[in-house]
């Protein structure tokens, strides 16, 4: 029940602005302001936590920590409205207000700590740690959704599957510290030519994918080449022997799953490496092939 509850909770806030959700804790607030006006000497600091996490988690620090004071003022006019309290002007009344104030301070900066680190462990599960590309499950679920763009609106688009050629002989004569150097440089050399909407993942130790949403044959065949010149360039430059072999498939009917994607531009990458490696073969479905 706490789990549904808590599931509940976070779908709900999530899709929400974060004005309208200042909003709902700011309604809360005031809720709890007019209860502890009544309860007297019984404190409600727990539930001033409620508006105090979710500013704090889904809007940020700093609105959490503002919660953190409205909820102090709404707790001393509470008790300057409030006749009950015998402690209401007495040093011991404002030493637990003031401890009150801290406890909600500690916890909203821990709510938001909590969600920063969250959204940091998300993002780096999403992510290659060497080189900042996608990994491979973070591809498939964007190419899942380019593929279903390219059905409902009848876009081209074209995967590309890179595989380094000898990038082992780097690794065993150069060290890892170099074969990690070289990987780098492949990623910065890729990103320095492909647009924001294109999608980069490494796929293995040396294997990388490009996704090109509503690229067709002919521009994708040019780009590609552009790319392979500029990698050859940029591992002549620091002496590395290493070359690429390029297989990219265009769909002018896209298939259904990315695994279908994946695997025709993977078997025509390995038929690169099988004819003297070091080249782009592209293959257009559906209407010519280029090699």
């Amino acid at each position: 029940m706490i789990r549904h509850l808590h599931r509940k909770i976070v779908v709900t806030f999530s899709s929400r602005t974060p004005a309208m959700i200042l909003f709902y804790c700011a309604l809360f607030l005031l809720v709890l302001g007019c209860l502890d006006v009544f309860t007297g000497d019984y404190s409600l600091i727990v539930f001033y936590l409620i508006p105090v996490s979710l500013a704090a988690w889904f809007v940020g620090k700093r609105s959490g920590l503002l919660f953190c004071l409205l909820a102090v003022v709404a707790r001393v006019v509470a008790d300057e409205w409030s006749s009950i309290s015998i402690f209401t002007h007495s040093v011991l009344h404002y030493w637990n207000v003031s401890i009150e104030f801290l406890f909600l301070i500690i916890m909203s900066l821990l709510f938001s700590a909590l969600k920063k680190n969250l959204e940091n462990e998300k993002m780096l599960a999403r992510r290659d740690p060497l080189t900042d590309t996608l990994n491979r499950r973070s591809f498939f679920d964007l190419a899942e959704h380019e593929i279903s763009r390219s059905h409902r609106y009848d876009l081209p688009l074209t995967v590309a599957y890179i595989d380094l050629d000898n990038f082992k002989i780097v690794n065993d004569q150069l060290g890892h510290q170099t074969g990690d150097e070289l990987l780098i440089t492949v990623v910065s050399t890729i990103r320095l030519n492909i647009r924001s909407s294109d999608i980069l993942a490494r796929f293995g130790g040396d294997e990388f994918v490009i996704l090109l949403p509503d690229t067709p044959g002919d521009a994708a065949v040019k780009f590609l080449n552009k790319i392979h010149d500029n990698l050859g360039q940029a591992m002549a430059r620091r002496g590395w022997p290493v070359s690429f072999s390029i297989g990219a498939v265009t769909y002018c009917l896209v298939p259904s799953t990315v695994d279908e994607v994946i695997r025709d531009a993977d078997e025509l990458m390995y038929t690169v490496k099988h004819g003297g490696k070091n080249r782009l073969l592209h293959m257009e479905i559906g209407e010519r092939t280029h090699g």
